[in-house]
């Protein structure tokens, strides 16, 4: 790297900003080092098993890897059947209703579409995908599992594209190594059912960097011609999933500024302009797409990019209904960028300069803390409930979150192994462009609203970091001293005693000491749900059937409460099975509730005898206009998140479900033996293997050479 001030500029502030909010991410990440540490080593013996294998070996070692991971993944989707919350569901039941109309809708789904013109994109190619489909003969009812195929396509195209770039840059070992660190990862799964912008926007900031090393390295002028028309086109489609996309791109910008030689501007100058001319032609036509589709005027409706950095001035930075609520209440676009600008000022200004940092500390640790990105929430709408859902948002999820978040701290740990290395050797090679791409999505969520899920577009780059990481960490002159050899022999004993002692003596708290647990029987509740749907009527009587064959003793009801002070209506509540046996019957009043909240009822273990209806009955007794309760509800008409039951109006069907959820509360232990006995076997067998592995490591370097 050349030694110019822009040069310096760019690498240290790179590096040292990185280091930082990973440094302190992961100062607040949880504890469990034990297996933190077992993760490292294990990780660490992978690394030089692949280093002393040969090209055939790795090359088969890959395709099993990509095998496993694939068929993982559908198998997960398939088993969980989990059903697409909140904006995606939005954009899929959008894309259903086109399958008809042609046309995105300004009234479906509260008015999304007027609100969030940034979603047309995505919404308009899973439309594409869908035409396909239909053309193919798939039932609609297959729509909710194809897009979360779909998905699965997308992050895994995501994967293979830097897995592609690490093999180009880095060798076959620790491309091979970088596949064993995705597989090893629960994020891979445990996203394959989202389908949002946030997992399919990914493959296109992948494929931006693969696709500019390819041009790099390309052999042949037409070649780099095909490479650059195809960036063009994915970086305008990329922009129009997720804006996110174009950090790639200035990522490229930023590295070839310090890493290009005298010339290369002029060598590089054709497949540059076809670059910018098919990002223009792409451009273009997206316009053109969008008009085609987008029969209505957004200008006075549509969000401003101000009002997405308004949410971002809050406590973390998280999504807040309020400051939603606001935006829509201005009429124009001018008042809604003057409101927000002003709400964003009056913020700063309360939160002043050690408000404001604590801010973005907090919106990073938002973004990347938390290590579950959120998949116990995000898989809790389900269509049906089996085995496996305890163990990944029920009573035993704890066990896959304190796994995942692990998993988050040895790749925090990582990628600042990685900054400080590239610091010592202070060099920017080929893995600093990936180094640019995770800081600029930092960076950006610094500004911007922040959740856990907004970590996924730039998680592959930090894991790409954390191998590097790894690497440099192990071929460092510390590892390569005899005292190493029993450091690690040291540490890996130390982790199995501990554990040893740490199995047998909670082995009690998870197998014998009661709990109380919960686990979902049936969930029926989106949160944004029916906002505009039906209101009840004194004299109606709403009836809402679901199926369960496992016990339950909670329901929930949701609903919103326009009229808080004062509310005077009442509702009788009847829930009664297929045979007319009543299980809970009571009155719900106005005035003992809240704003936007759920209506919780405990009743005596429901036990099925087999799979078995029951009824939710609910009966307006007194209600005017101004104090009601507006019962949550789901337009089901053209994707059925719970085709198991439906909502009746007196009788007759609404297209609509209710927005419930039925639970069972019990007392249980944490896991059963048999639980309990196999994870230890598999924990200790572990860190058995990495003993013996530290131990044939002093054996090795003891042993005199020939």
């Amino acid at each position: 790297m050349k030694s110019n001030a822009w040069n310096k500029l760019i690498f240290w502030s790179t590096l040292s900003l990185l280091l930082f909010l990973n440094t302190y991410t992961l100062i607040h990440a949880v504890s469990g080092w034990i297996l933190g540490i077992e993760l490292f080593l294990c990780l660490f013996f992978i690394r030089r098993f692949l280093l002393h294998k040969d090209d055939k070996f790795l090359k088969y070692a890959a395709f099993f890897l990509w095998g496993f991971l694939i068929l993982a993944q559908i198998g997960f989707v398939f088993a969980l059947r989990t059903n697409i919350r909140y904006d995606a569901y939005w954009i899929l039941d959008q894309a259903v209703e086109m399958l008809s109309t042609h046309k995105l809708s300004p009234t479906i789904s509260n008015a999304y579409f007027t609100q969030v013109p940034n979603n047309y994109g995505i919404t308009i190619i899973t439309y594409w995908f869908l035409n396909c489909l239909q053309f193919l003969g798939v039932p609609s009812s297959c729509f909710m599992r194809a897009v979360q195929l779909f998905n699965t396509a997308f992050i895994d195209l995501s994967l293979f594209f830097i897995w592609m770039f690490i093999r180009r840059t880095k060798g076959n070992s620790t491309s091979v190594l970088f596949l064993f660190f995705c597989v090893i990862s629960p994020y891979p799964y445990v996203w394959a059912p989202y389908y949002y912008t946030s997992t399919t926007s990914m493959m296109f900031a992948c494929a931006a960097v693969f696709l500019w090393l390819c041009i790099c390295k390309a052999s042949s002028r037409r070649s780099q011609y095909l490479l650059a028309a195809l960036m063009g086109i994915l970086c305008i489609t990329g922009y129009q999933v997720r804006a996110t996309s174009l950090i790639a791109y200035i990522a490229i910008f930023l590295f070839w500024s310090i890493r290009h030689e005298k010339g290369s501007l002029k060598k590089h100058a054709r497949p540059l302009l076809l670059f910018f001319l098919t990002t223009a032609l792409s451009f273009v036509s997206w316009k053109g797409i969008i008009n085609h589709y987008v029969p209505f005027d957004t200008r006075d409706t549509a969000l401003p990019v101000t009002h997405f950095m308004m949410m971002g001035t809050r406590w973390d930075g998280s999504f807040n209904m309020d400051d939603l609520r606001y935006s829509i209440s201005l009429p124009t676009k001018e008042e809604k960028l003057k409101g927000t600008l002003s709400v964003i000022r009056e913020r700063l200004t309360e939160n002043g300069l050690a408000g404001n940092i604590k801010l973005l500390l907090n919106k990073q640790l938002n973004c990347w803390v938390d290590g579950t990105d959120s998949f116990t929430t995000e898989h809790a709408l389900c269509t049906d409930f089996n085995l496996l859902h305890p163990y990944i948002m029920g009573s035993k999820s704890g066990y896959l979150a304190a796994y995942a978040q692990i998993f988050r701290a040895l790749q925090l740990f990582l990628v600042c192994s990685y900054a400080i290395f590239s610091m010592m050797k202070k060099r920017a090679d080929t893995t600093f462009l990936l180094a640019l791409n995770l800081l600029g999505g930092m960076v950006f969520h610094l500004l911007w609203e922040t959740s856990p899920l907004y970590s996924i577009p730039f998680t592959l780059f930090s894991y790409a970091l954390a191998v590097e990481g790894l690497g440099q960490l192990a071929d460092c002159s510390l590892f390569q001293k005899k005292v190493s050899s029993y450091a690690l022999l040291a540490s890996s004993a130390l982790c199995l005693l501990v554990s040893g002692i740490y199995l047998i003596a909670q082995r009690a708290t998870y197998t014998k000491e009661v709990h109380f647990l919960t686990d979902s029987v049936v969930a029926q509740h989106m949160e944004t749900a029916g906002e505009n749907g039906p209101d009840m009527k004194v004299g109606q009587v709403w009836t809402q059937t679901f199926e369960a064959e496992t016990p339950f003793n909670i329901l929930e009801l949701y609903y919103g409460n326009p009229g808080m002070e004062g509310n005077t209506s009442s509702y009788n509540i009847t829930l009664s099975d297929e045979h007319g046996t009543v299980f809970y019957q009571g009155i719900l009043y106005g005035d003992d509730t809240g704003y936007d909240l759920d209506y919780e009822i405990q009743f005596e273990p429901v036990i099925p005898q087999g799979r078995t209806t029951y009824t939710i009955s609910i009966e307006p007794l007194a209600q005017d206009q101004e104090h009601y309760l507006h019962f949550s509800s789901q337009d089901c008409s053209r994707v059925d998140l719970y085709p198991h039951g439906s909502l009746s109006i007196d009788g007759v069907p609404v297209s609509r479900d209710l927005s419930f959820r039925v639970q069972n509360l019990h007392l249980g232990t944490l896991a059963t033996r048999k639980e309990y006995y196999l994870f230890a076997i598999l924990l200790l067998s572990l860190e058995l293997f990495i003993v013996f592995k530290a131990f044939c490591l002093i054996h090795q370097k003891r042993r005199p050479i020939p």
